[in-house]
């Protein structure tokens, strides 16, 4: 028998391999590469920088919504 946690996966596995890969982009947008950054910018919709890194710098409900939102656009251009 196995042991039931309290620990839920939302994602796909598709969506988790896109978040790891997402988060290898975050990272070097903090490293100031401009590419990372403007595919940010184009994957939230022309969201500023500053916005953001804001949101990239907080977890929460909310920013999980915003997070799988952009994890999906993701998958979505690297699957197209």
């Amino acid at each position: 028998m196995q042991q039931l946690t309290d620990v839920w996966t939302l994602e796909t596995p598709n969506e988790e391999a896109a978040s790891v890969d997402l988060n290898f982009i975050v990272e070097a947008a903090f490293k100031h590469s401009r590419r990372a950054i403007n595919y940010l910018r184009k994957l939230w919709d022309g969201e500023s920088w500053q916005s953001i890194k804001s949101k990239l710098e907080v977890e929460g409900s909310a920013w999980y919504v915003w997070w799988m939102d952009g994890v999906r656009r993701h998958l979505t251009n690297i699957t197209s």
